[in-house]
């Protein structure tokens, strides 16, 4: 679809508002506040419907006129050209579509336009803004490449937004490990109440055993109930077999009668057709007669009235000479006209020589070319010489306005280089940053070491202190232990057991060895713990001399002053960028005036050689090319009209010859007189050949009625053989040899049709009372009815007593149960768990409604990254390495769930976090061209951008702009903007200012 023409009747401050002949790449500009977002509103209001009143969308209704809406010229590949009007109406407006061949539609047509395409995804894929790079600015971490891919799967963040929403809506129902979710917290629950419960069923064994006996007396009445039931539908059946019992001995018998004399065929109303048959014959016979005594009277009348043959022949001649004799009038005064025309066409030739100042006749002005193309040529010289003299005045406002701002660049860059320091000054005051930058650094490691000397003396007196009572209860230990082992030793001595004696032997030795090593192990970590402190105060001391020889000086300071001179050197180099920029705009108006003059110079040659095509010399005086056109063209004119009259003057005479000779001969042959006057001969002809064409039509008026009548006769013949014939056919059809067998088989067909009548009256009483073909055989052939009915309702009497019983039995083990259960607790437990059973169930039904939508959102993009991805990426990376001018040249989809890789020129690959702002800008905007690219073979729509690229540097917005008007062969590119630097990018055709009536007048 291709956009030629907007016409806004009334929408927002836009009335009656009109854009035309839009092109392949159109720019619209304007202030803020000029209407480009309106006419956005409107193009998608127009092909979609406008807003509901509920929406967040702007309706644009006009506030100073009753008319809303417009209207759209649009060219479509295979439909052509249609015009889309939508005007207030109902909600969504009242749409009128007309295609150039001149079908009319409504909202169907539409649809059917524009292939069922939705708004919203026509707004995602082909209408994006600068707010799509201001959610990039705002994310962060893996967010950003969801989101990229979101938009290069549907155009807008709305796959993003909605998978991050199904995993926060899961996440709070439930979290593998986690305490706070909704099921996790019931989950604890069920399994504590769960386990209270089984403690509760071991101490209710008898309980168990009544619940297994309630559930089998449960089952068994369950099953009486079943079988009372199948007996009481038997005994119903079994009564309702009884009732009809009648009606089906009545159907046996007329299925009986009708086998009789249903062996043979009778035709439907065979009686009526033959009565009918009969009666047709005999007034067609009648017809027949009376046809022919007509046709004889026809033949008579047709002898008496021939017409004069000859005469007839020349109708047309004699018609043709009479109808021209107003035209014998008219061309005595045409003559007498064209004469006194060739006279004011010789005086109008000679004015215009006067004015040309030449002498041009017939054969020298046929020379002179005053073809479409010199007056093309002509146009173009003389709206070249207007637009060459605007350029003039426009150059000369832009030089003078580039040469004042050149001039103050300078100066504010000469003003910024006075407040630079000299490269001493700053060697200086770098070194002694330096120097102070070590000094605070010496005495932050100072100050650390000191801390750490404080320490670990503090952990030294806490260590003694630990250690003395840790000797004070070994020696109480050891003591204890030696007491023991002593007296072991001594009373296996005194006893003679010398097995206890060599116990107390060896615990006292290994008493005295464990208290040795102790005392060394002791030993050495406090000599461990004084070479640290040794160490720890050298360092400081050494430190503390390095701080000491430092030199003073404010450390803020001389960073304040190296600061300001960094940012006045950052300015200076930005005034020079500038300068730069501003000297190549000067001097591009340098060259435009440069261009300017050869322009005029070559235009003025262009004049004099059209001058000498058009036969007139340069120093015709201040005539206008396009007026000396204009008079040429004239004049060539009225020599050509000129020898048309003349020509004309000759047919016009020799016409009247013509008609006078013709009618002459006319007159000789027919009425015998070659002299009369060309009127009077014409009225006579003229009456002669009307008697005679009189006489021919009543002679073809007879000669067609009898023809009519032969044909009708002919078809009353045939008519009756036809007749006679299905007559016939009706014997064949009964199987009878003449009427009278006919009539006797039709009324054995009456008689059969009235008992097949009953019989479906009888069939219909018994289907609707439930009794089939089984049925009828089981009541025409089984036992009694009555004896059946009372069988099963003795049947049915036992049932219900045994059921009285179960009943009984029930009721008492239930009430054992309840005595048990009033207890409390168990029953308790029992309902706390049956209830948090069906809570956590509905709990877990919600949270996998959220399951199932995201594992579903999941395989659709998965099968989106095999199927539709790979297409859309290959144009998006040859977009990418445009816009950043080879820099970066993959996009790779993440192997598992949403986002992309970015693989630079070196081959690194980085994540959509990891990238510049800048870069991930580019990334979307190759993206969603490339995602409108893919869908035009499909969706051939226009590409529709809102200052997508103000944030972009001077040669990133050149190169995206190129890029666009690549895109534009394709597809219609339409681009609203309110920053006037971007117009140095495109041509004046390519601009559109809004708040102009028309594309044309801007």
């Amino acid at each position: 679809m291709k956009l030629i023409e907007l016409h806004i009747y009334g929408y927002g401050r836009l009335e009656d508002y009109v854009i035309e002949s839009l092109d392949n790449f159109e720019v619209f500009y304007g202030e803020n506040e000029a209407g480009k977002s309106t006419i956005m509103s409107f193009i998608h209001s127009i092909l979609f419907g406008f807003p509901a009143r509920q929406s967040s969308e702007i309706r644009y209704e006009p506030k100073n006129t009753p008319k809303y809406g417009g209207k759209i010229k649009a060219f479509f590949p295979d439909r052509g050209i249609a015009v889309i009007e939508r005007v207030k109406g109902k909600a969504a407006g009242d749409v009128t579509v007309s295609l150039e061949d001149g079908t009319i539609g409504g909202e169907e047509l539409l649809r059917d336009l524009l292939k069922r395409m939705d708004k919203s995804i026509f707004q995602g894929i082909y209408s994006f803004n600068v707010h799509g790079l201001q959610n990039i600015h705002g994310m962060k971490g893996e967010d950003l490449g969801r989101y990229l891919f979101s938009a290069g799967t549907i155009g807008t963040d709305k796959l993003f937004n909605t998978e991050s929403y199904l995993l926060k809506e899961m996440e709070q129902r439930f979290k593998p490990g986690g305490r706070r979710p909704l099921l996790n917290e019931k989950l604890k629950e069920l399994k504590e109440v769960q386990a209270s419960l089984k403690n509760a069923e071991q101490q209710n064994a008898q309980y168990s055993q009544w619940v297994h006996e309630k559930e089998a007396l449960e089952i068994k009445i369950a099953s009486l109930e079943s079988e009372i039931g199948l007996k009481e539908q038997k005994l119903l059946k079994l009564r309702e077999y009884k009732r009809n019992e009648k009606l089906v001995i009545e159907a046996a018998s007329l299925e009986r009668k009708i086998e009789e004399i249903n062996h043979t065929f009778f035709p439907e109303d065979g009686l009526s057709r033959l009565e009918k048959l009969n009666e047709q014959i005999k007034q067609t016979q009648a017809r027949v007669l009376a046809l022919k005594e007509k046709q004889q009277h026809y033949q008579d009348a047709l002898e008496n009235n021939k017409p004069d043959l000859e005469l007839l022949a020349m109708d047309t001649e004699i018609d043709a000479r009479i109808e021209n004799l107003p035209l014998y009038d008219q061309l005595k005064q045409e003559k007498r006209l064209l004469e006194s025309k060739l006279e004011e066409i010789t005086e109008e030739t000679s004015l215009l020589n006067d004015q040309l100042h030449a002498d041009f006749d017939e054969e020298r002005i046929q020379e002179i070319n005053t073809s479409i193309f010199i007056k093309d040529e002509a146009e173009k010289l003389q709206l070249s010489q207007q637009r060459l003299s605007d350029k003039k005045l426009q150059l000369e406002e832009e030089f003078e306005e580039e040469k004042r701002t050149l001039a103050e660049l300078e100066a504010n860059a000469d003003q910024v280089k006075r407040q630079l320091l000299d490269d001493d000054r700053r060697i200086q005051l770098m070194s002694e940053l330096d120097l102070l930058e070590n000094r605070e650094r010496i005495q932050t490691e100072w100050q650390h070491v000191t801390d750490q000397i404080k320490e670990v003396k503090a952990r030294e007196a806490t260590d003694k202190k630990r250690m003395i009572k840790q000797q004070k209860k070994a020696r109480q230990q050891s003591f204890l232990l030696g007491g023991i082992f002593l007296i072991v030793l001594i009373w296996g001595i005194v006893n003679g057991t010398w097995l206890l004696a060599g116990v107390g032997a060896a615990g006292l030795i290994f008493l005295v060895v464990g208290l040795l090593q102790s005392a060394d192990g002791t030993e050495q970590d406090h000599s461990a713990e004084s070479q640290v402190l040794s160490k720890l105060i050298e360092r400081e001391k050494s430190l503390k001399e390095a701080m000491n020889s430092q030199p003073g000086g404010n450390l803020f300071s001389t960073k304040s002053l190296l600061a300001k001179d960094e940012e006045a050197r950052l300015l200076e180099t930005e005034l020079n960028i500038k300068i730069g920029q501003q000297q190549q705009r000067f001097d591009k108006v340098v060259q435009q005036f440069e261009a300017w003059e050869a322009d005029n110079a070559s235009l003025k040659q262009k004049k004099g050689e059209l001058l000498k095509q058009l036969g007139l010399s340069k120093n015709e005086g201040a005539i206008k090319l396009l007026d000396a056109y204009h008079l040429l063209e004239k004049q060539k004119a009225y020599f050509r009209e000129r020898k048309r009259t003349r020509e004309n003057l000759r047919a016009v005479t020799e016409s009247l010859a013509e008609m006078e000779d013709s009618l002459k001969v006319l007159a000789l042959r027919f009425l015998q007189n070659g002299n009369l006057p060309p009127m009077e001969a014409a009225g006579l002809l003229k009456r002669a050949l009307r008697e005679a064409m009189e006489q021919q039509a009543k002679y073809r008026e007879l000669a067609s009625k009898l023809s009519e009548l032969g044909e009708e006769l002919a078809g009353l013949e045939k008519e009756e053989l036809v007749l006679r014939k299905e007559k016939m056919g009706l014997f064949v059809q009964a199987e009878s040899d003449d009427e009278d067998e006919f009539r006797l088989k039709a009324k054995n067909a009456e008689l059969l049709k009235g008992w097949k009548a009953r019989q479906e009256d009888i069939n219909h009483q018994l289907f609707a009372s439930g009794i089939g073909d089984k049925d009828r055989e089981e009541i025409l052939t089984g036992i009694s009815l009555e004896e059946q009915i009372e069988g099963n309702t003795l049947k049915l009497d036992a049932c219900k007593r045994d059921l009285t019983k179960q009943f009984d039995s029930i009721a008492d083990v239930k009430h054992k149960m309840k005595m048990i259960e009033e207890g409390g607790v168990y029953s308790e437990l029992l309902h706390k768990y049956h209830q948090l059973q069906h809570e956590f169930a509905e709990d877990a039904k919600e949270w996998g409604r959220y399951a199932v939508a995201r594992d579903l959102l999941s395989r659709t993009i998965g099968r989106y990254k095999d199927e539709r991805m790979p297409k859309m990426l290959a144009k998006a990376e040859s977009f990418l390495y445009v816009l950043t001018d080879g820099s970066y040249r993959k996009i790779i989809p993440q192997p598992f769930g949403s986002g992309f890789l970015i693989e630079r020129k070196d081959h690194v690959l980085f994540e959509a976090n990891e990238l510049s702002q800048a870069t991930a800008e580019q990334v979307y905007v190759s993206i969603r061209l490339a995602l409108a690219a893919v869908h035009h073979d499909r969706y051939p729509f226009p590409i529709i951008i809102d200052d997508s690229f103000v944030n972009f540097d001077h040669n990133r917005t050149a190169r995206i702009i190129q890029l666009l008007r690549e895109m534009s062969k394709e597809n219609q590119i339409l681009i609203f903007t309110c920053h006037r630097h971007l117009l140095d990018h495109f041509s004046d055709k390519e601009i559109v200012h809004l708040g102009e009536k028309s594309k044309n007048a801007v």
